[in-house]
């Protein structure tokens, strides 16, 4: 049995699917979102078990653990992005954190993988981003900040309880069930099923020229379990992206051919203030220890998400 804190979240319930197409079983711990998904509705206090829980209660976490026998954590319980209070960010995510890592190793489980974020990256002047590159300390949200504090301790704990443990970090991640809006891909692919001009964001209509990395939640789900499962691991960071560096152009060109109707607008050329050169993530450890290709790159991710969108009020 494996537990997956925040099991009912984006990415949580695509590595709940993960696990039982892999043979897990799984329970999964809930607070303010219940979202059952059909993918695996029809396990539901079968071979997935769900249990109401605040992570940054000290006890919560471990009860749950104790009481189902898990003999693994995958930690995906995150606050939303600008939704929580600073004091209530940190509770969830390094009070959480901490309180998931003393209930695996009150289970004695055989490893803990954490769901960490490519946005650690943020701030480096070039790419390819590799797992051992030196970080910077500033961060320019809560998200790149408590990912990377998160690391920094789990690594630590681990190693002082004897603990094995993994961190995924993905990027820019987008698919079936994603409900934030803050990606790029998200914000192109539900305008274009609604035929709508989309909102762009924060940063404003991308230049055509510019180049992000973007990974289907899918993978992120394949790569998150495959990690886990491993007899052994020879590093605890991996990468998990799309493989290469997608022009804007590119993506917009992905998400008008799923969708005909989709309206989008981009500016010419490249952005004057800079795009870091080689932005995307470099993927040499999951191809050369796990084999591992994305399943779903963009050219074929965002077929997946458009088809979805299209048949799922959402």
């Amino acid at each position: 049995m494996i537990l997956v804190t925040g099991g009912m979240g984006f990415i949580g319930v695509h590595v709940v699917k993960a696990l039982l197409d892999a043979g897990e079983d799984v329970v999964v711990t809930w607070n303010r979102s219940w979202r059952v998904p059909e993918f695996w509705e029809d396990e539901l206090d079968k071979r997935v078990m769900a249990e109401k829980v605040d992570v940054a209660s000290p006890y919560e976490v471990t009860a749950v653990a104790v009481k189902h026998r898990v003999n693994g954590v995958i930690h995906c319980a995150a606050p939303g992005l600008g939704q929580s209070t600073p004091p209530q960010d940190y509770a969830v995510n390094m009070q959480g954190l901490i309180n998931a890592i003393e209930a695996a190793r009150v289970a004695e489980v055989r490893r803990f993988t954490y769901l960490g974020s490519s946005t650690v990256y943020n701030g480096l002047p070039h790419g390819p981003y590799r797992e051992d590159a030196p970080l910077p300390l500033e961060s320019r949200n809560s998200t790149e900040a408590y990912k990377k504090a998160g690391e920094t301790v789990l690594m630590h704990y681990a190693e002082r309880v004897g603990l094995s443990v993994a961190s995924i970090r993905p990027r820019a991640v987008y698919g079936p069930m994603y409900y934030s809006m803050v990606n790029l891909p998200s914000r192109l692919c539900h305008a274009a099923v609604r035929g709508d001009l989309p909102d762009y964001g924060p940063a404003g209509v991308p230049y055509a020229g510019d180049t992000g990395d973007f990974t289907s939640v899918r993978d992120v789900a394949a790569i998150t379990t495959i990690v886990h499962q491993a007899e052994s691991l020879k590093h605890h960071v991996y990468n998990i992206g799309n493989g290469r560096p997608v022009q804007m152009q590119e993506l917009a060109e992905v998400v008008m051919a799923a969708a005909p109707e989709a309206r989008i607008e981009l500016q010419p050329g490249e952005n004057p203030k800079g795009n870091p050169p080689d932005h995307y993530l470099d993927l040499t450890r999951v191809k050369e220890e796990f084999g591992y290709e994305p399943q779903y790159p963009v050219e074929k991710g965002i077929v997946d998400y458009v088809g979805w969108l299209r048949t799922h009020d959402q």
